[in-house]
This record gives structure tokens, sequence and C-alpha cells, in this order.
């Protein structure tokens, strides 16, 4: 039984997407903070009703110092093995168009005005849970799962300050997202994740192709310099190169 983080040949890249989502963030809650903090000029950025500036600005904006650290900490843990999945500019549109999904089901059920991340960032967690289903272990997505349902009957029932109508929307918004960029083959689907569609309906995934030899020579590169991992996959440069399917295997490795 394995228990614990599962890492995959792309582990080791930088995730400059979601680097870039978190920088975008942090800057416009600094120019926010200085110049503006009573958000008397921002005030069209402020999500009340269905305009581009307000479905696309509420989501760089923060109430508090606390609120944008628990978000930049939530894109760390999660973004990065999502963006890792996607290219960076798949990562960076596929975020903006979370938010706006997340936006849109907020003014449509609840209509109260907002501004936060959070709605793009439960997205983001919905495209883990498809994309990198085991990714933390085998409770990871069951863990994830029950807090998009305390958020949807916290969103049900109503009455509090926070927005969980947008989280909901934004959760389900990644989920089915994720699943079209698998189906349409933008994001890498296969073992070293453990996507969802591919414990579901392995046929979607292409288990074990990958896009060029310089990604498994980099992975057995890395096995040799960190002994003691689990590898998840057994590379045949070879076979790779001839574009040939490259099966997988489950020994560790020994160093």
């Amino acid at each position: 039984m394995e228990i614990g983080f599962r890492r995959s040949a792309c582990a080791q890249k930088m995730p400059a997407g979601n680097y870039i989502v978190m920088m975008l963030a942090t800057v416009t809650f600094t120019i926010q903070m200085i110049g503006d903090p009573k958000q008397q000029y921002l005030n069209g950025f402020i999500l009340k009703q269905f305009t581009f500036s307000s479905m696309f600005g509420y989501m760089w904006l923060h109430m508090s110092m606390a609120h944008i650290v628990g978000n930049l900490i939530t894109l760390w843990i999660f973004g990065r093995n999502v963006s890792l999945k996607i290219s960076d500019a798949s990562y960076v549109l596929s975020y903006i168009l979370l938010g706006f999904a997340a936006s849109a089901v907020h003014v449509y059920y609840d209509g109260r005005p907002t501004i936060g991340a959070s709605g793009a960032i439960m997205g983001v967690l919905g495209m883990h849970v498809v994309l990198c289903f085991r990714q933390f272990g085998v409770l990871g997505p069951w863990l994830i799962l029950i807090w998009f349902l305390l958020n949807l009957t916290a969103g049900i029932i109503g009455d509090y300050s926070t927005t969980y109508m947008a989280h909901t929307g934004g959760f389900l918004a990644g989920m089915i997202l994720a699943t079209l960029l698998i189906i349409f083959k933008v994001a890498k689907c296969d073992d070293t994740g453990q996507s969802l569609l591919l414990i579901i309906k392995p046929s979607l995934c292409q288990t074990g192709l990958y896009e060029s030899a310089n990604l498994s020579q980099e992975a057995v590169s890395i096995s040799k310099r960190r002994p003691g991992i689990t590898a998840r996959i057994s590379f045949k440069v070879d076979e790779v190169k001839s574009g040939k399917q490259v099966q997988h295997g489950k020994r560790p490795v020994s160093g």
C-alpha cells in the first residue's frame, strides 16, 4: 500500500503559470492597499452584477492580508500540480475562466457585492480532483470533495458573510473544464497523477504516451538523483523516440 505524495516526471518542472497567477494577485492587492484602501476608485471591479469589469476584476481583489495569504497558500499547494498538467498559458486562461464561472453563479444565486479569488481557486481545486486525483494519497480527493459539500451546504443555507455559492460554482466549473481539457488532449493524463478519468474511463487517457523523449530522459535522471522515492514509471527511451507506447512499472527505485 502506498501512502503519501505521488511524484511524476514533470514534478521537477517549475509551475510558471501558477506563479504568474500568484504574482498578479499579490501585485494587485499591494496596489489596492496602498492606492485605494477604502475601495473608492476600484468600485467598478467589485462584483455586483453581470459586467465584464466586475466579473474580471473581483477575482484579483481581496479584503485583507489574511484573505490573500490563505488564497495564496491554497494556490501554492494545489495550483502547482494543476499547472504542471497543462501549459502555463492554458493554466492562466483556465483560472480566469473559472473566476468568470464562479462570478456568474454568485450573481445569479446570491447577488451581494463581493471581492476575492476564492471562487476561481475552488475551480482550481475542482481541476485538481480530476487531473491529480491521488496526488495527495488515498484520502486527498475525498477531503477536497467533503470541503466542496460543506461549501455547497453553506451556500444553500445562506446568511453567511462568505460567498459559498461562488465557491460551489467555481469547483464544478473546474471539474468540467479539466474533463474537457483531457478529452481535447490539452491536459496531460497519465498514471503518475492518477487522474480521475483514468480511473473511471481509461480509454479517455493515453496512458504512458509522452510528448518527447526529453521528458523520459529527464525522469530517468531525476530517479537517479533522488534514490528512495517510488518510481511510478519505467521509461524506455528508445520506444518513446520511435513513438511507441511506454509500459509502466511499479518497481521502487534503489540507489
